[in-house]
């Protein structure tokens, strides 16, 4: 059969039309056209199995020591088409629409012969009319599902073109958004949502996945579970941000307070880099120094709100011109020339670092002023009535010696 042409299947059918109309024995018609089709199956199993072998020889190897122009990406191999991180290299429906339409094509043209044939004889009336509508029925029945069946093999290979092109869109990305894709493909985006859908359910891209929108198609379940958790984390914050919103509306003096810890940090960040980007040990040494006591008055501020007001001259003017003299300093410092006149200004900034921390250092105790003083009157408070108790020890000595004498 492999050498054999199928044409000779239709003449075959044709005959037995003929037979069966002459004599209005049908029975030879039927087994005429099921022979004609297990034939054709044959056949089409036949093309299936030398596609599959062809597919599965190597193609003509290159000489050794040698690489083709154009090589595959790491992990192709050294032959073949490229890998595409998701994606299948061969996509479905290739092959097996490749043997449908030719086993469709191969059954639909005879049997389109056969039915010319019938209608032929039908017309010069040499049959009757129900015999001519039974080998009518019949002959019909069978060209369409042979065309139908070509039609499903064509629609595949067209499908697996647009599944290909998908995949060659992406290249190695491993997420792209619908409307880049489509574009890059020439499809719409309605088309292109609904074959990626169609490439995941048929394993073309096993591990694909939409987001929420469907407007971002991510290939793999790795890159859709960093997307997961990205979008759980900017839901938080969202959530986060709307609650303190709604916390600034309802308390003024909260939200006077947070915008004033937040300034704060903003400062500490700003000294922090530059003490970071300067070489020198000197000025790390006091900038430390200006970072840990300023962290540790915001601190104080935050658990004890009422003392907002005792560091408005702090936050108005002292820390914007603290940050202005250490920025000068990073600015004088990354001068390639160090002039008479660089150095002696980053000494005068030196020497108002140190007076700023002492400063700053006696702002921080000053907070803890009245607590200071709250300990005092409860330590006064607690002798006395030690005292009065007899419970200190001098005054238990001299109540027990009274009573020994």
């Amino acid at each position: 059969m492999r050498n054999r042409s199928y044409k000779h299947i239709g003449k075959e059918v044709s005959r037995a039309v003929r037979r069966a109309v002459r004599s209005g024995n049908f029975e030879e018609l039927g087994r005429a056209v099921d022979d004609g089709v297990r034939q054709f199956t044959d056949y089409g199993n036949e093309i299936f199995e030398d596609l599959k072998q062809a597919v599965r020889r190597p193609p003509y190897p290159y000489p050794q020591n040698t690489k083709p122009v154009g090589t595959p990406p790491k992990g192709s191999g050294d032959f073949g088409p490229p890998v595409y991180s998701g994606f299948r290299s061969r996509m479905p429906g290739s092959i097996s629409g490749l043997v449908c339409s030719i086993v469709g094509a191969s059954l639909g043209i005879p049997f389109l012969i056969a039915d010319i044939a019938v209608f032929i004889v039908g017309a010069t009336g040499s049959i009757a009319l129900s015999h001519f509508i039974a080998a009518a029925s019949v002959l019909v029945s069978f060209t369409a599902a042979s065309f139908g069946l070509m039609g499903y093999g064509i629609a595949l290979r067209r499908r697996a073109r647009r599944f290909a092109r998908y995949r060659d869109a992406m290249g190695g990305a491993v997420f792209c958004s619908i409307d880049k894709l489509s574009d890059i493909a020439g499809e719409t985006p309605e088309r292109t949502k609904k074959d990626l859908k169609k490439m995941i359910s048929s394993g073309a891209c096993p591990q694909g996945h939409f987001d929420r929108d469907e407007t971002c198609f991510m290939v793999n379940d790795e890159t859709y579970n960093e997307f997961l958790q990205a979008e759980r984390e900017y839901a938080a914050r969202m959530e986060e941000a709307r609650a303190e919103e709604e916390k600034k509306q309802a308390d003024p003096k909260e939200t006077e307070l947070l915008t004033a810890i937040e300034e704060g940090n903003g400062y500490l960040r700003q000294i922090r880099a530059v003490n970071d980007a300067l070489p020198g040990e000197i000025i790390s040494v006091k900038l430390d120094k200006l970072e840990n006591v300023t962290a540790r008055i915001f601190d104080c501020v935050r658990q004890h709100p009422e003392k907002l007001p005792d560091i408005r001259r702090f936050m108005r003017y002292y820390m914007p011109t603290t940050l202005k003299l250490v920025k000068a300093y990073e600015e004088f410092e990354t001068q390639p020339v160090q002039g008479e006149n660089i150095t002696k200004a980053k000494q005068e900034i030196e020497r108002a670092l140190d007076t700023v921390n002492v400063a700053f250092a006696n702002l921080l105790d000053s907070l803890f002023a009245d607590e200071a003083l709250d300990i005092s009157a409860d330590i006064s408070t607690l002798e006395t009535m030690l005292k009065q108790e007899g419970l200190t020890g001098n005054d238990f000595e001299k109540t027990s010696g009274s009573k020994l004498s």
